[in-house]
Order: C-alpha cells, then sequence, then structure tokens
C-alpha cells in the first residue's frame, strides 16, 4: 500500500481499535514515517508512533502475501515484474482515490490535514537523517496536497518516476508508464477485493496496541522523553 491507503487504514484502526481514538495522531503519523526509517523500531519513540510503524509494516507484509495482488504483479512485463508490488501500491492510492466516498464518510481533505498535523507532532521523534528527508517529502506532499489528490494521473505517473529514479531504473519508464497506463482499469476490481481484505482484517491486528494499553500515563511520559 501506499500513503494514502496507509493512512486511511491507521484511521480505520483508530476508529475500530479498544481505544484506538487516543492512539490516532501516531497511528497517523506511522503510516508515513514507517517508509523513512527500516530495521528494528527505536524502543524510545512514543509508543502510539511505534504502534502506527508497527501497523504499517502489519499492512505491507499482509499485501505482500495477498494472492490477488501476486496474481496482478503477474500480469506486468517480465522486465517490471520484480517492481510490479510497488507500482500496484502506487496505483492502490489512485483506485482509492477514485472510489473514496465508496468506503468512506470523510473527504480525503480532511484526512491529508489530519495526517500532515500529526507528521508536524511527531517529527521531533526523527533522527536528523530522517527528519531532512521527511521535510523535504512533506513540502512536496503539502504542496500537491497529494493524499487529497492521488485521483490526479500525473501524480501516479510523478510517484512511478521517482521510484524508478531511485532504483537506477529510468530506462524502464517509458515501459512502466504504458504497464500502469494498462493496468489502471484493468486492476481496480482486484484493489476492491484486497483494500476491503486488509479493512476486514484490522480488528485482529488490534494486538499491535498492547504495550500502548498496558503503559501508564506517566509511564509513557517517561518513554517519549
Amino acid at each position: 500500500m501506499n500513503f494514502l491507503a496507509h493512512c486511511a487504514l491507521a484511521l480505520d484502526a483508530s476508529q475500530r481499535w479498544p481505544q484506538g481514538h487516543t492512539l490516532r495522531q501516531g497511528l497517523l503519523a506511522g503510516a508515513i514515517f514507517a517508509d523513512f526509517g527500516k530495521g528494528q523500531i527505536d524502543k524510545s519513540l512514543p509508543l502510539d508512533l511505534q504502534t502506527g510503524i508497527r501497523l504499517h509494516r502489519r499492512i505491507d507484509a499482509f499485501s505482500n502475501q495477498h494472492q490477488t495482488i501476486r496474481d496482478r504483479c503477474a500480469t506486468f512485463p517480465q522486465e517490471l515484474r520484480r517492481y510490479a508490488p510497488i507500482f500496484l501500491d502506487i496505483l492502490g492510492d489512485y483506485y482509492l482515490s477514485q472510489n473514496w466516498a465508496y468506503y468512506y464518510a470523510h473527504s480525503r481533505a480532511t484526512l491529508s490535514q489530519q495526517c500532515y498535523e500529526a507528521c508536524d507532532i511527531y517529527s521531533v521523534y526523527l533522527s536528523v537523517e530522517q527528519a531532512a528527508q521527511m521535510r523535504r517529502f512533506l513540502a512536496y506532499m503539502r504542496s500537491a496536497d497529494l493524499l487529497a489528490n492521488y485521483n490526479d494521473w500525473q501524480h501516479i505517473e510523478r510517484a512511478t518516476h521517482s521510484v524508478l529514479r531511485r532504483l537506477d531504473k529510468l530506462p524502464l519508464l517509458d515501459l512502466a508508464n504504458e504497464a500502469i497506463h494498462d493496468e489502471r482499469d484493468s486492476g481496480a476490481a482486484a484493489f476492491s477485493i484486497y483494500f476491503q481484505d486488509m479493512r476486514h482484517a484490522l480488528p485482529e491486528w488490534a494486538s499491535l496496541i498492547a504495550g500502548v494499553r498496558e503503559s501508564t500515563p506517566s509511564t509513557r511520559q517517561r518513554e517519549t522523553t
């Protein structure tokens, strides 16, 4: 899943998990921050932010194993097969934007502002390198109001270009643009299957907040300082 889907599922979790509303900002920030740090989660981070990062990773693991996603990856040209999961993540935000009202009553604009505010609050916990990366990305995300505008196809093509540039695979750009354009219509039905499966699985993942629920306010304060 890409940023919009991760943020939407984080908000779902805050509404459907026991006492999840108290974790909302950490879940939303973690939905974005998780892409800017790998490896073991820093235990000095606020527990709600840790939970948001763990949720992001659980969603990624779920999507990587989902048979529908594997089937869609197999439709990409052989040269792109290795990167197809990334392209499907990007396309997922396009599909979700196109059908947002089917899943949610609140607007994408409302969610996007909540996410930007959460990132501002928790940015003090980023390492120097992570903070520099996040500042650049959030500046772009805000200027384009990306979370609210993934229905604009230019953002999908721009994200594809960014991925291939980062992977040093720009010679594949024309082939990738053609492939994702072909997938734009044919993959929408598959998205509805695996996104709904993720939403249905969310209650089972409430154990991710066990550490938060067991901590007292004083303990949480000590752990975040």
